[in-house]
């Protein structure tokens, strides 16, 4: 028979037959605890709508200071409109002045579109005479604008890429055929003047030549474009030359 030895275990503490027990229960009637939680829902929805008020109130005073703001500056603009019609009004009569002339500058524009400044279309083609030729006659004249758009036979090939308005004559004397044929030249560079051609040369003793020299009598035909219209009222007309 074997006998097995056992290792004594911890002592049990003694129990205090007057020790509370652990026990918990809720003995509140469901009434209460009810009433309770819906106590603090309100307070949360109570609180949740005062800071919405306040915002709301903050957003109206915002916007109460805007709308007073933008109605000072409305005041101001129309008194500052007030002020300017009354300065306006000061000079009521140089404003109709303007406009009168700005009517009468548009009328003269008009009417004097097709005028053409004979004196300096002359006067140019007598500075493009190179030295050796004399300018002895220049008669021209305008189409008229009612002919319409009548196709003249003779009438020279157009190289000049602008409105053809009229032709001009020119006579003269040279020296040479080299200067007549340099004058012709420089007739096509005339600010009005295009598509210039020699219609005639035929050399003459000079009278006043006691060598015999011969001159070259010629005539030169050219046509006058739309740059040389317009008065001095047709600024448009001037600038478009």
């Amino acid at each position: 028979m074997t006998a097995t030895t056992v290792q004594p275990g911890p002592a049990v503490p003694a129990q205090d037959p007057f020790r509370t027990l652990p026990i918990a229960a809720d003995l509140l009637p469901p009434e209460i605890v009810a009433a309770r939680r819906g106590r603090r829902v309100r307070a949360v929805v109570l609180s949740a709508l005062g800071v919405f008020v306040l915002a709301l109130a903050g957003w109206y005073v915002f916007a109460g200071y805007q709308t007073a703001a933008k109605e000072e500056e409305l005041v101001t603009a129309e008194a500052e409109v007030q002020r300017l019609t009354r300065d306006q009004n000061e000079f009521s009569e140089l404003v109709t002045t303007q406009s009168e002339v700005e009517t009468i500058n548009g009328q003269l524009s008009a009417l004097l579109a097709t005028d053409l400044q004979w004196a300096d279309l002359l006067s140019a083609t007598r500075k493009a005479a190179p030295d050796g030729v004399s300018v002895t006659g220049v008669t021209g004249q305008i189409k008229d604008p009612a002919a319409g758009d009548a196709v003249d036979e003779n009438a020279l090939p157009n190289t000049s890429g602008k409105e053809l308005v009229g032709e001009l004559t020119i006579t003269g004397t040279g020296e040479d055929k080299k200067t007549v044929a340099a004058y012709v030249d420089a007739l096509g560079k005339v600010t009005g003047l295009g598509n210039p051609l020699l219609t005639d040369a035929h050399e003459m003793i000079s009278d006043t030549d006691s060598t015999g020299d011969t001159d070259v009598d010629f005539t030169v035909r050219a046509d006058i474009t739309g740059s040389a219209l317009g008065g001095r009222f047709s600024a448009d007309v001037k600038k478009g030359s």
